[in-house]
Formats: C-alpha cells, structure tokens, sequence
C-alpha cells in the first residue's frame, strides 16, 4: 500500500481501535453545530479572499460532477451530517435513506425534513441492510475508513448497489493536514480541536485513486477517480 504524505509505513498498517472509532464518532457529534464553518461559512477555516474563490470554485465543479449523474429512483447516502450534499439529492430522489452514526449532526441536516427522506442513526462500520439503491453517496466519509475495513466498505457497496447503480464521493486531498484545526497526523490518525480548545482523534487516511479504483473493482464497482487541482479527490462508478 501507499505511504500517507509524511507518515512511515509502519505507522501506516497500526489497526484503528474502537475506542479511537468512538472517539471519532463523539468528535463529529461535539462539532455538529459548527460543521458548516468549514463549508458554507468558511469562518476560522477563512484563507482570505483569493483562497476561499480557489475553495468555492472546485467546490462548485465536485457539485456539477453530482449533479451529471444519474441517480436513479432510490438514493442512499452514507455520513450525510449537516446536510451539505443532502439538500442536493433529496429534491432528485423519490426516497433517500440518510444513516449516520450521529444524531446531532442528523439534527443540523434540513433534507431530513423532507417528506421522501429517511433517517437512521447507525454504526457505518456494521450497518447492513436488504434494501438495494440505484445510486449510494458519501461525501468526506472515505477517508474516516481504516485501511484495513476499506475492502469490505466496499463488498457492502457492491452488494447493496443494483446492477447499473451508480456511485459518488468526494474528500479531501492531502492539504487538508494544514488546516487551523489540525494538531497534528500520525499513521491513519489525525488530531483535531473544536471551537471549544478541545481535541480529539479522528481516522484520516488519503487513498490513492488506483487503491481505491482497485478495492472497487473487485467487487464489481467500475469506480473513475480525479482531482481538482488544490482541495478535492472526488469519483463516480457504476455497478456492473
């Protein structure tokens, strides 16, 4: 596998434990209610004016990437928080499923009032379902995964995509480690701090296009990985 930018390979391959999973979890719980500063109002997150239009334009091009494909009826999105992608698929969907493993971020989330919208509170780790979908979404979720639940993260994908199903995601790129609100990255690990002064660890892994293409090909995903020039690696696939 890939050595993460700045972190040794032995580093790399230490397994995430639950209690740094749970830590992970009750970090995006604590920080639902100032989520949206990192995206709609940039706040602390404000590089000044020349480096939030960078931000607002890639932005913008990853949205145009979702808007071009085809949902289909049925829509699952995995990690929806506050809503920032929600409030773009729910009016394209005649039912979205939303699951996260957090309940105050489901809360900040306006496409949850929606009438075709459903939520479920839920470990993304062991979640399971018989329902199948014509399109699955999960932005900023992938690089949360741990390397070693990546592979069956995506036999769940495959198995719950109906054939022809198409997929979408977008996360950061490495620059993300530079961010104000980062203490510091160690193997698949970031620290973080709130608004509050507190701090918490998080997973954060940057996979490389071709891990992930090939992850998702072996379980019948044919997965189209790029990157926009600063901020954003983002995919579209399709189910076989």
């Amino acid at each position: 596998m890939t050595t993460q930018p700045g972190r040794s390979a032995e580093e790399e391959f230490q397994p995430v434990t639950e209690e740094q999973l749970a830590e992970q979890l009750a970090y995006y719980s604590s920080r639902a209610g100032e989520y949206d500063d990192w995206w709609l109002r940039r706040g602390t997150f404000d590089k000044g004016e020349a480096a939030n239009e960078v931000w607002f334009r890639e932005a913008e091009l990853v949205r145009s990437v979702l808007s071009s494909v085809e949902l289909g009826d049925d829509v699952l999105e995995l990690a929806p928080g506050t809503g920032t992608w929600s409030v773009h698929l729910a009016p394209r969907a005649r039912s979205l499923l939303l699951v996260d493993g957090s309940a105050e971020m489901l809360a900040h989330n306006p496409a949850a009032k929606e009438e075709q919208v459903r939520t479920e509170i839920a470990d993304l780790f062991t979640w399971e379902t018989d329902e199948r979908f014509d399109a699955i979404v999960f932005t900023f979720w992938i690089s949360h995964v741990p390397r070693e639940r990546l592979r069956p993260f995506f036999r769940s994908l495959g198995s719950w995509l109906r054939p022809g199903g198409r997929l979408f995601f977008v996360d950061d790129l490495p620059l993300a480690t530079t961010e104000p609100h980062v203490d510091g990255a160690a193997g698949q690990t970031m620290t973080r701090r709130l608004n509050s002064g507190e701090s918490a660890t998080i997973v954060k892994n940057f996979y490389p296009g071709a891990e992930l293409v090939a992850a998702a090909n072996e379980f019948g995903i044919d997965l189209d990985v790029r990157e926009s020039e600063t901020y954003f690696q983002y995919g579209t696939g399709r189910r076989r």
